[in-house]
């Protein structure tokens, strides 16, 4: 099983981990991730930084500064430095020993500065969306549509056991699409979470759909730690419908099938 997850804007401070620049280990994937951080560098040195990294002024200052030092400064794992609303869903602390430890190995988190990480990867503190656009790449979601495709089968696994399972936002699912690559489409499951608005119509609020899909990560960790099957969209409804959801309606897809869940 693979989870895609998005980033969160909000993160953990702080972190015990040594820093990106004391780590010797090196993969394809750390290659790309240097031409980001020395473009970023460049950004940093010029007064457009702040709107070409999309940052609202009264964070601004904050964000820059632990821009500049994400090389220098203390790391700690990505599935614990996030602290948005699907990660307050997913409530880490919460889960199991063992359902933390495969969150570590098995939830993949999609970022505009990093590419993609395990839920392990080590990584600081820093403010940059995929939206934004760095000088001589350009916007970071369309630089890393190019080269993940690449990059990722290797984080899948040899064996690919299980499903995709992609929880993420519009932005981040841009970046990638599993189907698009030698995992087989039909092996992937796409999530949408819909609730009830205020006419009475069914429809995403995304204040409702971060949380729940927190929730359901949350629910497949236990799930596949515990030794259940995580093999089939029927298992998707399962644990959905362990968190509470309400009904699920299948739609397939070009991609693979696509999961109107219901909250």
């Amino acid at each position: 099983m693979r989870i895609l997850l998005p980033p969160s804007e909000a993160k953990n401070p702080g972190g015990r981990g040594r820093a990106l620049a004391g780590r010797s280990r090196r993969t394809p994937l750390d290659d790309v991730r240097d031409l980001v951080y020395a473009r970023l560098a460049d950004l940093l040195d010029t007064d457009g930084a702040p709107a070409a990294l999309l940052l609202p002024l009264s964070s601004a200052g904050h964000a820059l500064a632990a821009n500049r030092s994400i090389l220098r400064s203390a790391t700690m794992p990505a599935i614990e430095r996030y602290s948005g609303v699907v990660y307050h869903g997913l409530a880490l602390s919460g889960l199991s020993e063992a359902a933390r430890a495969t969150a570590g190995r098995e939830v993949l988190i999609f970022s505009g500065l990093f590419g993609v990480l395990r839920g392990n990867d080590p990584i600081p503190a820093y403010r940059v969306p995929a939206k934004a656009s760095l000088p001589g790449i350009g916007v970071l979601a369309t630089f890393w549509r190019r080269h993940l495709p690449d990059l990722i089968p290797p984080l899948l696994g040899k064996r690919r056991r299980g499903l995709v399972v992609d929880l993420r936002s519009s932005d981040y699912a841009a970046m990638w699409q599993p189907g698009r690559s030698p995992e087989p489409a039909t092996r992937t499951v796409s999530v949408r979470v819909l609730s009830t608005k205020p006419d009475g119509t069914l429809g995403v609020i995304s204040y409702n759909s971060k949380l729940a899909k927190g929730k359901l990560a949350a629910a497949l960790l236990e799930r596949r730690a515990a030794g259940g099957r995580v093999e089939d969209p029927a298992d998707v409804a399962a644990a959905w419908a362990s968190v509470g959801g309400k009904d699920v309606i299948p739609r397939t897809m070009g991609a693979g099938t696509t999961l109107d869940l219901i909250a």
